[in-house]
């Protein structure tokens, strides 16, 4: 009884220096609040650090690379768990002293992605500037709520703003927007919009059978999900098969278009690519406009199908869209970028015919997450994603009238993810954005360039406008017979790299592509490897991450060639595209 009584005194102390240092922060010296944040995220910092550093001194030298524990790698060290087993034993509800709370937070870094490394090479995920980063630590201090202007200063005006700018890339002179989390949402307000657009009555009386909604065969894989979010069905939402450019087929789109009309069926909305993640898939919006508009006119539709370009990748690209040839060859002095360029300009030059547009500063904007855009051709959106009940007039655009929660997914908004955007839009400017473009592309050559020079892989995605690199790992046949396929081969030999850069070693971290058909051929499809780089480096850089990917695979073929064993067929995931 005793030593609960002490444990008890000492837990309401812990308590109540919290509230002290709470109580402490209402003060009005602005400055030393700011600067106990600044010191104390400092401190959780170097704790972070330091736990990862005692996870990886744990690990033993590898052989083949025997510098992979120099630094920390592209992950913090990460632990196996059952989430049941964990959340089964979550009973602590007491306050935890000073050093168990820091180790909470370190834990929560653990197998985190860490994109300041240079062998963070797995997806697209760049660290963001300083300048952006400090924005949006800032909006979280000052706590602000972008629900209405009235609680958030000029946030939502700022928001406008950064949706005007990008819609005026785009040809769009009254765009404007939402500031959402992930480029989901993007897709979800452009759906939403689009059914609200074909058939009003929904917003108070829901959704009538009769509607679908059309994506490409490259399209994000949540494309369904969004419609069965939104309640249309994802049964509801039809791929249109990509022709060997990795462009929507307009012949399928106009025949689907067609047969979807004669069975009563009305096309809500087209959901185009406008790039994707592995070959850059990227519609020809002249072609798209063209076929809807002759749909439109010859059924006589009062509403043609709304167009949404998902460019949350693609949009960066928009920085050069008006740019003529002698500027390009300025910005962009290389042949090879300057060709990738070119050609997914052609295929955005009739953007400023579409709806809408998603963008994702996150991605490539060097943004920290979570700062994704939704942009309207105009503000007709805000009636379409309200409830029905409400129609926005020019009252409504006055400081202190102005409430974006009558058309926004959420009520309270965080802010941080505008600010963000904004300084960075403005740091980097239009010009700044198309050199950062052009940046990745140089990337993509050197790394490409690494990998022929070492011989030992095969570049696989020549053909594709992004700025990934798919190559191919040959494997002997020998062992390939111990697997039901390659891919099974390759999928053991990826679960082994991805197990060291989970321990924690400094290794590259990579990915994989299933199915991938090269230069967009369904019938040569074989399964590659996925490097995203998100910054240029040296070539001595890239030769010796090329040179430990090749350490890791000659590892691993010489390991089962001594103990020869079955490979055991592996499920996929889809990729992330």
């Amino acid at each position: 009884m005793r030593q609960k009584h002490i444990n008890s005194i000492i837990k309401n102390e812990i308590t109540l220096n919290m509230l002290k240092n709470l109580s402490q922060q209402s003060t009005p010296d602005e400055p030393k609040r700011l600067q106990s944040l600044i010191d104390y995220t400092r401190k959780l910092d170097l704790h972070v650090q330091q736990f990862a550093r005692s996870d990886q001194i744990m690990l033993p030298e590898l052989n083949f690379a025997p510098n992979a524990l120099i630094n920390l790698g592209p992950k913090y060290p990460a632990r196996p768990f059952s989430y049941f087993d964990v959340l089964a034993h979550e009973e602590n509800e007491v306050p935890l002293d000073d050093a168990k709370l820091l180790n909470e937070v370190a834990r929560y870094f653990r197998g985190a992605i860490r994109p300041q490394s240079k062998h963070a090479l797995f997806n697209m995920l760049p660290a963001p500037s300083v300048e952006a980063t400090a924005a949006a630590w800032l909006a979280t201090a000052y706590n602000t709520n972008s629900l209405m202007d009235a609680f958030c200063g000029e946030a939502l005006l700022i928001e406008q703003q950064i949706a005007r700018r990008i819609g005026r890339w785009a040809g769009w002179t009254q765009a404007m927007g939402i500031a959402c989390n992930g480029g989901k949402f993007t897709i979800m307000y452009a759906i939403k919009s689009a059914l609200s657009r074909i058939a009003p009555e929904s917003l108070l009386s829901g959704l009538p059978h009769d509607l679908i909604i059309l994506c490409s065969e490259g399209a994000h894989y949540c494309v369904e999900h969004a419609a069965s979010l939104l309640g249309l069905g994802s049964n509801n939402c039809l791929r249109i098969p990509s022709n060997a450019n990795g462009r929507m087929c307009g012949h399928a789109l106009q025949h689907l278009l067609h047969e979807q009309h004669a069975n009563g069926r009305r096309v809500a909305a087209i959901v185009c690519s406008g790039g994707t993640t592995i070959n850059f898939n990227c519609e020809d919006t002249r072609e798209v406009h063209e076929i809807v508009e002759a749909f439109a006119r010859k059924h006589n539709l009062q509403e043609r199908p709304y167009l949404h370009l998902d460019s949350v990748i693609g949009w960066l690209y928009l920085s050069l869209l008006d740019a003529n040839h002698e500027q390009l060859c300025k910005l962009v002095p290389d042949i090879r970028t300057r060709a990738r360029i070119t050609e997914v300009l052609q295929r955005m030059h009739s953007l400023s015919n579409f709806d809408s547009l998603g963008v994702d500063f996150h991605k490539n904007g060097l943004c920290p997450y979570a700062s994704s855009f939704f942009v309207a051709r105009d503000h007709r959106f805000m009636d379409e994603l309200g409830d029905g009940n409400y129609h926005y007039s020019n009252k409504d655009f006055h400081y202190g009238q102005f409430r974006a929660y009558r058309y926004t997914f959420e009520n309270s908004r965080p802010n941080q993810g505008i600010l963000a955007a904004w300084v960075n839009l403005n740091q980097l400017g239009r010009h700044g954005y198309a050199t950062y473009l052009a940046s990745l592309h140089e990337a993509r050559n050197s790394l490409a360039d690494a990998l022929e020079r070492h011989g030992l892989f095969r570049v696989l995605n020549h053909s594709s406008l992004g700025w990934e690199v798919v190559f191919e790992a040959p494997f002997d046949s020998e062992l390939i017979a111990l697997a039901s396929s390659y891919q099974d081969l390759a999928m053991l030999f990826m679960q082994e790299c991805w197990d060291r850069v989970n321990a924690g070693y400094d290794l590259p971290h990579f990915s994989i592509v299933p199915g991938y058909p090269v230069n967009n051929d369904p019938k040569t499809i074989i399964c590659g490897f996925l490097l995203y780089p998100m910054q240029q480096h040296s070539d001595q850089v890239w030769d010796e991450t090329v040179a430990l990917i090749a350490a890791q695979f000659h590892d691993f073929q010489t390991r089962l060639r001594a103990q020869p064993r079955n490979v055991a067929r592996t499920s996929f995931e889809k990729p992330i595209r």
